[in-house]
């Protein structure tokens, strides 16, 4: 058995009174699993665009949904909802109990919130913490694996391509 990271889309604590969504996607769209997502003018499912888009609910792809040569709601995405603690991937540096917004340079990812560059209803959630785990493999036969784990998320600043996990805000 080999270890290995929490991937980008994974629902990390389970609130059994939450349930997941299932959203059309848009036309032409493709979805990958750990995407930050909103609904488009026309209510289909796009990855958030680098603009930022105001005043959207934001979710979080909890599978690929590839629908690039498919018409307007041709497949549904099931998605990670307000509320839902998930992972996503971090473009920047985060620091721990900050909020996130989307990222200005890559589609569906996060960057820490700065007041003086974003507004509050751009907000996607509030950043948690980083999976921790490092995993080492031996150079020598059988090529064993070990992993290092302080805590599966623990509060310490992301860097860009983290994996982290931020709880969804309404």
């Amino acid at each position: 058995m080999g270890f290995g990271t929490t991937p980008a889309g994974t629902l990390v604590k389970e609130d059994l009174r939450l349930s997941i969504r299932r959203l059309p996607v848009a036309a032409s769209t493709s979805v990958v699993k750990g995407q930050v997502c909103e609904l488009d003018a026309s209510h289909y499912l796009v990855p958030s665009p680098v603009s930022r888009t105001a005043e959207v609910q934001h979710f979080v792809a909890l599978a690929d949904a590839d629908n690039s040569s498919g018409a307007n709601g041709a497949i549904s995405c099931p998605l990670a909802v307000p509320g839902h603690y998930v992972t996503v991937v971090a473009d920047g540096t985060i620091r721990p109990g900050r909020r996130v917004v989307i990222s200005g340079d890559t589609a569906g990812r996060v960057i820490e919130y700065v007041a003086a560059s974003h507004t509050v209803d751009q907000i996607v959630g509030l950043y948690v913490g980083k999976e921790a785990g490092i995993v080492t493999k031996s150079g020598d036969t059988p090529f064993l694996e070990t992993i290092s784990d302080s805590a599966d998320f623990p509060p310490s600043n992301a860097a860009s391509g983290d994996i982290v996990e931020i709880v969804l805000a309404d």
